[in-house]
């Protein structure tokens, strides 16, 4: 057996502005990181360019200058441009010193022999210039040192604008998707409540229509279900009217077939009463053929009797009106009684018919149904066995009395185990016969029901079939039906 499968379901409203959120932060972060990174490399290309614009510039002024000029020029400098400058010999010694910090003396020899370059600084990233001043090549050299943090501090204002802009239009998006959210689960759970009601005392079968409170897919969906709720109004009413015209004609057939046995009963007695006097030989001796004549007429008459009792019978039961009166019984006398009446129908047969039955079972039943129910299933087991044995067996299984009947005839097929217990319905062997009506284990099986017990067969072609009866057993706790079946 398949096994359906739970899928998490998320809840809506919080979950859709929550999403938005996330997406949008995420959106921002990588735009963020992108222009920080762009923002980096331009710096550090800014600063490298001012570097060596300055000391470009510096290198030429300064060569212009007398010696005790170069530190007027170079805080002037240092005020418009608010870069580091340092004046250097060609032995690393630092002539002039307008930083932060000079570098110490190998590294600063290292850096005049570079000329150009980055210079990790406690103060961050630094690019460094160093140009020789005036003519003399190697003698003085001025080396400025420009901060890329400086260049980056100028677009902070755009990290900001960024920050700004993302957080409203996160919080627009998420304000908006929060309200559609809201909406489409107030619609959502408005419709499961109705489809809810619906299953309501107070509620048809069909349920009620759903009121279209929006034009959208919830709207559509309300819409679709209403239509819905329609056909299944028109098919319950079609439903009902059917089974009402069904009902009716269930009762006129009960009805026809009762006033039609019970018409059909006083002839038919009147035929078998003036049969038996005929038989009798009260108005005279007969011939040996007109005794066999009315014999065939007593015979066909009683026939034609036993059909129409079933058919009351079954109208009985069928209409409710059959009440059972029951006691306790034995089983094994009351199927010895019909076993010994119906051992003169074996005739000329092969065929053995007993009881086997150690003890006598009590069962709590309405004695003529009991007896009308053993005498179909006994005679139907002698009717169908041309040899062998018939055996009728009497226990108990459990709290229930049971009466098995067990013969040797041709079997039932399995196609005909789901006909023999349906009304007006005959096995093979029975249509060839030509005979009964098939009421006869129809009756025997409501009439069990109606004791609160159940039938079983058992059956193999060419092998015999085995009916088995089971019935409330005397004294013991009454068993729910559902149970007994």
């Amino acid at each position: 057996m398949s096994r359906a499968v739970r899928r998490r379901v998320w809840p809506l409203v919080p979950f859709a502005p929550l999403f938005v959120v996330l997406v949008g932060l995420t959106v921002a972060i990588a735009i963020g990181a992108v222009g920080s990174r762009h923002l980096e490399q331009t710096s550090d290309a800014y600063a490298r360019d001012q570097a060596e614009l300055l000391a470009g510039t510096l290198a030429v002024r300064l060569g212009k200058l007398a010696p005790s000029n170069y530190l007027e020029a170079l805080q002037l400098a240092a005020q418009k441009t608010g870069g580091e400058f340092l004046v250097v010999s060609r032995t690393g010694e630092v002539i002039h010193d307008l930083s932060l910090g000079a570098p110490k003396r190998d590294v600063l020899l290292k850096m005049m022999g570079e000329g150009a370059g980055d210079a990790l600084r406690p103060e961050g990233n630094t690019r460094f210039s160093v140009r020789p001043i005036g003519d003399l090549p190697g003698a003085l050299s001025v080396m400025v040192l420009v901060r890329s943090a400086e260049a980056f501090e100028h677009g902070t204002f755009l990290i900001n604008a960024l920050v700004a802009l993302a957080t409203l239009l996160v919080g627009v998006a998420a304000t908006v998707a929060f309200a559609v959210s809201r909406d489409a689960t107030r619609d959502v759970d408005y419709l499961a409540w109705r489809v809810k009601e619906m299953s309501r005392v107070r509620s048809g079968p069909t349920g009620e229509s759903i009121p279209v409170r929006s034009i959208d897919e919830v709207g559509t969906l309300a819409l679709a279900f209403n239509d819905l709720v329609g056909r299944f109004s028109v098919a319950e009413s079609v439903y009902r009217e059917d089974l009402s015209r069904a009902s009716r004609a269930d009762s006129d057939r009960a009805a026809f077939l009762a006033a039609v046995s019970h018409e059909l009963r006083s002839p038919l007695n009147a035929i078998l009463g003036f049969a038996d006097v005929l038989a009798a030989e009260v108005d005279g001796p007969l011939s040996p053929a007109a005794q066999e004549e009315v014999q065939q007429i007593r015979d066909s008459g009683a026939y034609l009797l036993e059909l129409i009792n079933d058919i009351l019978e079954f109208s009985a039961l069928e209409g409710g009106q059959l009440k059972l009166s029951t006691k306790e019984v034995d089983l094994r006398q009351v199927a010895s009684e019909i076993v010994k009446e119906l051992t003169i129908t074996v005739a000329d047969k092969p065929v053995s018919v007993r009881v086997d039955a150690a003890e006598a079972v009590t069962a709590l039943v309405d004695p003529k149904r009991v007896r009308q129910i053993l005498t179909n299933l006994i005679a139907n087991a002698i009717k169908f066995t041309e040899r062998g044995d018939v055996v009728v067996s009497v226990g108990v299984d459990r709290s229930s009395a049971f009466v098995r009947v067990s013969d040797t005839g041709p079997g039932i097929s399995h196609e005909d185990r789901t006909l023999i217990f349906e009304e007006y319905k005959q096995t093979r062997g029975e249509r060839e016969r030509k005979r009964g009506t098939g009421l006869g284990l129809a009756i025997a099986n409501r009439l069990v029901q109606l004791h609160g017990g159940h039938i079983s067969l058992e059956s193999e072609v060419g092998r015999g079939s085995v009916f088995t009866v089971y019935l409330p057993l005397a004294g013991a706790p009454v068993r729910p039906r559902e149970e007994l079946a």
